[in-house]
């Protein structure tokens, strides 16, 4: 099997489309295919540093690392260019852009360099503002800070970090304890596998 993950040369995802459509010719690809490809481009580092301090937001440090030491900034990159279609990146992008503006205008500073108090303070009041009912009885798109933290605890908890060392991984469970005991400082068991439906950016 390739080094990539692939199977007898099949193509895997859109990645690989894209990839044999520039090599063809780039008049092949479509205007989502270019869009497509274009959202797997870097993020600026300002864009970079803005969804790592939101989500250290989400899950801060503790006596266990946060969501940036579990890699969950790359992870939501990686979300956002590999896993949402070209309308839901939009929305993210968008949201992204008009959550910093908001940050900016209330506080006087981008979001990344407030001090912590303010980060809380500034992602509560946003995670509070329902979704806008859209026009023609279409389902709302989740907000971004509600997206940013679905992401989020979705990153952390299929991380090594927050899966086996914030909680406690057992991959083959061998029996039910109904009354199983627990102390104070016992690690919950995180169920990974069995747990998590797949993830949803609507």
């Amino acid at each position: 099997m390739p080094s990539d993950g692939t199977a007898g040369g099949a193509f895997t995802g859109r990645r690989d489309l894209l990839k044999l459509a520039a090599f063809l010719g780039v008049g092949l690809m479509t205007p989502v295919a270019r869009a497509a490809m274009a959202a797997s481009e870097p993020w600026s580092p300002g864009a970079r540093a803005l969804i790592a301090d939101i989500a250290e937001t989400v899950i801060p440090a503790t006596d266990t690392g946060g969501a940036k030491a579990a890699g969950v900034p790359a992870f939501i990159e990686m979300m956002v260019a590999d896993w949402f279609d070209p309308a839901e990146r939009a929305h993210f992008l968008e949201g992204m852009a008009a959550f910093d503006a908001g940050a900016q205008a209330a506080y006087g500073k981008p979001f990344a360099e407030l001090a912590q108090a303010a980060k809380d303070e500034y992602y509560g009041k946003q995670l509070a503002v329902a979704a806008p009912t859209p026009p023609g009885g279409a389902r709302p798109r989740t907000p971004f800070a509600a997206l940013m933290k679905r992401l989020t605890v979705y990153g952390y908890y299929t991380s090594e970090l927050g899966g086996s060392v914030e909680l406690r991984l057992d991959m083959v469970p061998n029996e039910y304890l109904p009354d199983a005991p627990f102390k104070p400082g016992d690690r919950a068991d995180s169920f990974i596998l069995y747990s998590l439906s797949p993830f949803s950016a609507t």
